[in-house]
């Protein structure tokens, strides 16, 4: 079984439920005496995680799955969210790659890249539209919301791929599908499509 992004360790829960009064959805529930996320309304904001004071709201760990697929794939390539830049304060971006190089990736590219395009197919929408509401594909939390807590406004998504998606379909078109594309960034909502 895939654990969802944000999960409960039950056994560090105390059960005082800040969880459930933060959490914008309503996403929460206790079951067996703790806090239990329900995978179907979670929008993966992250809110429940900030405020849990014991850490029992925990983020999946995907460096094993990074791990493995640097151990078992010759074209891994890192699609790195452009907020590194606050990460790693007093590295430049040359030694930063190179790090990343030195950990067995073929390529490391920016994430930004993907958003451009999002930006550039947004514009082309509104451009042609006449009127209406429209909303950026670019934040999955939002566009979970939306689908899962506001459906009738799931129609005004531009219907265009998140920015990391469209990074990762340039990416295939231009080093082929075999390469395997790895993500690194702040966004918990981006492991939900981790996958795809």
């Amino acid at each position: 079984m895939k654990l969802n992004p944000i999960y409960t360790e039950i056994t560090e829960c105390q059960d005082c439920y800040k969880c459930i009064r933060h959490c914008p959805v309503k996403s929460i529930k206790v079951e067996d005496g703790h806090a239990k996320i329900l995978v179907d309304d979670c929008i993966l904001c992250g809110n429940c995680y900030l405020m849990c004071p014991v850490g029992a709201k925990r983020i999946r760990n995907d460096l094993p799955r990074a791990q493995r697929a640097l151990e078992d794939h010759e074209k891994v390539i890192l699609s790195l969210a452009p907020s590194f830049a606050g990460e790693f304060p007093g590295i430049s971006e040359k030694t930063l790659i190179r790090a990343i190089k030195d950990l067995g990736f073929w390529a490391v590219s920016e994430t930004a890249i993907g958003a451009q395009e999002v930006s550039r197919h947004t514009n082309a929408v509104l451009q042609k539209a006449d009127h209406g509401v429209f909303i950026s594909s670019a934040c999955p939390t939002m566009v979970e919301y939306i689908h899962k807590h506001k459906p009738q406004y799931s129609s005004s998504i531009i219907d265009h791929l998140s920015p990391l998606l469209t990074h990762c379909q340039m990416l295939k078109e231009l080093y082929g599908e075999d390469c395997i594309i790895v993500f690194a960034g702040p966004c918990i909502s981006k492991k939900k499509r981790s996958r795809s």
